[in-house]
């Protein structure tokens, strides 16, 4: 507008005044694009967080040039709860020596959070421009979700000849099948027979059936939960409380979820529930999942003996219903506000709003 007007009146005065404003926007804009001599460090303590439990990320900021500025930096949050940035207050580096700051990530969702890149602003010395660009990689952090104690797991019929199950009679070591020789076998196993009949040692494999196994059937359809949205939540913490109730008593437990998902390692001892709660915390709803052909294939996989159900208020119970005449035990959970008809005689159901009045309800109700 000066520059306008005293062209326009020919006061050159008001052209120079001008002319300097301009000079001055085009040298500050210069300035915070030209490439930043900085290099971004973050470490997330610790990597792996229950439903808020503490978390910090550390960014170590250093610079290659020998002056000292100061840099203002925003951290990049996206997860279940959206994208949001964490701010942290301005920071002084000097070239050669590396400048630290930290701040807390958000826990109050399960789920995988993903941090980074971080955004670095700066800006000129009169304060007419304004940049930023994102320097650095990103780190994961999974919140996995919150877990009640609970003060057993049913540990079905089979007995267990090392003595994980209570009141244990007998058990048996059982021919499952055939497999190829392994440095290490023992040569005592080997099918001579099938060996001579292929060209290729074939050693004997067996499982003891006597071992109690636990199967948790975890419902991720979305139609599970259209009454009730707020039912998921409490469905995954019912589930993680199982999970680990399951790993502190040493029984093996396979975890499954309705829409196929499995938890790449069984828990078989304890403390061993960690690659199930991981599982868990990325649980989402699923829709058009058919739950008759999920049980059908657990059954032909044989994951365990004792089948615990874990679901929504709105679920469909008749595909794990006509399933139970393969399980020595059928425990239902159902999350949310329901009215369930009365279970068949060998099926229990335990019934309850919140994850909390789960706890009281399976505790007085497991034998």
């Amino acid at each position: 507008m000066l520059l306008v007007l005293g062209l326009t009146v020919g006061y050159r005065e008001l052209a120079a005044v001008a002319g300097a404003g301009l000079v001055a926007v085009l040298l500050a804009a210069c300035w915070v694009t030209l490439p930043l001599r900085l290099t971004v460090d973050r470490r997330i303590e610790p990597q792996q967080v229950g439903r808020d439990d503490p978390c910090r990320a550390v960014v170590d900021l250093r610079t290659a040039s020998r002056r000292t500025r100061t840099v203002v930096i925003a951290d990049r949050i996206s997860g279940p709860a959206g994208v949001r940035a964490a701010t942290v207050p301005p920071i002084r580096v000097r070239g050669g020596t590396p400048a630290r700051a930290g701040y807390d990530l958000p826990t109050d969702r399960r789920g995988l959070l993903m941090v980074g890149p971080v955004r670095v602003s700066r800006r000129d010395l009169f304060g007419l421009c304004e940049g930023d660009r994102a320097i650095g990689g990103t780190a994961r952090l999974l919140v996995r979700p919150k877990w009640h104690p609970l003060r057993g797991v049913p540990a079905g019929l089979s007995p267990s000849l090392d003595g994980v199950a209570d009141a244990a009679l007998h058990g048996s070591i059982t021919f499952h099948a055939l497999r190829e020789y392994q440095i290490g076998d023992d040569l005592r196993q080997v099918h001579w027979r099938t060996s001579a009949r292929i060209g290729t040692l074939m050693v004997r494999e067996h499982i003891d059936t006597a071992l109690p196994r636990l199967l948790l059937l975890v419902d991720d359809r979305a139609e599970s939960y259209t009454g009730d949205p707020d039912a998921v939540e409490e469905t995954i913490e019912v589930a993680a409380s199982i999970l680990v109730a399951a790993g502190q008593a040493g029984l093996p437990m396979a975890l499954r979820l309705a829409s196929g998902a499995r938890s790449p390692a069984d828990t078989d001892a304890v403390g061993g529930a960690g690659a199930g709660l991981d599982l868990l915390a990325q649980v989402q709803p699923v829709a058009g999942v058919d739950l008759s052909t999920t049980t059908h294939r657990l059954r032909l996989e044989n994951a365990g003996d004792t089948l615990v159900f874990v679901t929504g208020p709105d679920a469909d119970l008749r595909p794990v219903l006509a399933a139970r005449s393969g399980y020595a035990q059928v425990v239902v959970v159902i999350l949310g506000a329901v009215t369930a008809a009365a279970p068949p005689a060998e099926v229990t159901m335990i019934l309850a709003t919140t994850a909390a009045e789960f706890v009281h309800n399976w505790n007085g109700t497991l034998r």
